[in-house]
């Protein structure tokens, strides 16, 4: 099953964003955020960043994952 991950904006070029998970750098398409800022918290799924969430809910969400014990979350 493929999950959408919280991960943190690090960097924007154009319509893409650069995120990064677990000491990985990962390419998104931004298409679907209104006005991204560096910075910002995104819920992503593959290439996509599909919405913008609060510090404390992506926070809480990457707890939740790891307490599942799922040992390969990431975005393609």
């Amino acid at each position: 099953m493929c999950l959408a991950i919280p991960m943190e904006l690090k960097k924007i070029e154009g319509e893409w964003g650069y995120i990064e998970h677990e000491g990985h750098d990962h390419q998104v398409s931004l298409s679907l955020i209104e006005k991204p800022m560096v910075g910002d918290w995104l819920l992503a799924h593959g290439d996509l960043a599909v919405s913008r969430i609060e510090a404390n809910e992506a926070a809480r969400i990457l707890s939740l994952i790891a307490q599942s014990n799922h040992s390969h979350v990431h975005a393609h």
